[in-house]
């Protein structure tokens, strides 16, 4: 928080606040809620660190989530993972879902953080393992891990409120050795972006 607060150079002139959310979904829905019922906000930036699926997107570059989906959130039946939608547990579009995916609709913020959008999916334990790995990147098409990124897109989308998800990619997913992440990196280029974020805004009408 101290890091995101000094980077940003927060003022009150700017009329931003910032909250520190928790890690995973439970917490992350929990204090997105509160914030939104005690602040009114007229948008929300959520800034935080991600690991990617893919060699082509470079670890410790920021981007924008462009869609997200919940993970883990279905059954392993006769060696394969089935979700909830193909379960008929819910209908792949029933809001704010859309074909299974929360979809960030505004894209002029998207655009405005001067940063390339992905594809994520938000999951409850990070993932490591070669078969879910496999998993996922079958499952879904996706490029980028979180373990807070769904709750917001879900908030943003029910209560018709603007967001934007800002990740630093800190790792390969798979690579548990924290040596080779560069955390500080990530965190420094989603601060970039939200300041390139902050200034389009500022300069618009």
């Amino acid at each position: 928080m101290n890091f995101f607060r000094r980077e940003l150079a927060l003022d009150e002139a700017q009329k931003l606040s910032l909250a520190v959310t928790g890690v995973g979904v439970l917490s992350t829905m929990y204090n997105l809620m509160k914030v939104t019922q005690d602040n009114n906000p007229d948008i929300i930036i959520q800034l935080g660190i991600a690991g990617t699926f893919s060699n082509e997107i470079a670890v410790g570059k920021a981007f924008a989530v462009k869609s997200e989906c919940t993970a883990e959130m279905g059954v392993w039946e006769n060696e394969k993972y089935i979700d909830i939608f193909d379960m008929g547990l819910a209908a792949v579009s029933e809001p704010p879902y859309e074909q299974k995916k929360l979809i960030n609709p505004h894209i002029h913020l998207l655009n405005a953080a001067g940063v390339p959008a992905v594809n994520a999916i938000t999951v409850n334990r990070i993932t490591t393992s070669p078969e879910d790995i496999s998993l996922y990147k079958n499952h879904y098409n996706l490029n980028t891990e979180s373990m807070e990124g769904a709750a917001l897109h879900y908030i943003g989308l029910s209560a018709r409120i603007p967001f934007i998800q800002i990740r630093g990619i800190s790792n390969l997913v798979g690579e548990r050795n924290k040596n080779h992440w560069r955390i500080a990196e990530a965190m420094g280029s989603a601060v970039i972006a939200c300041k390139n974020l902050l200034t389009q805004l500022n300069e618009q009408p």
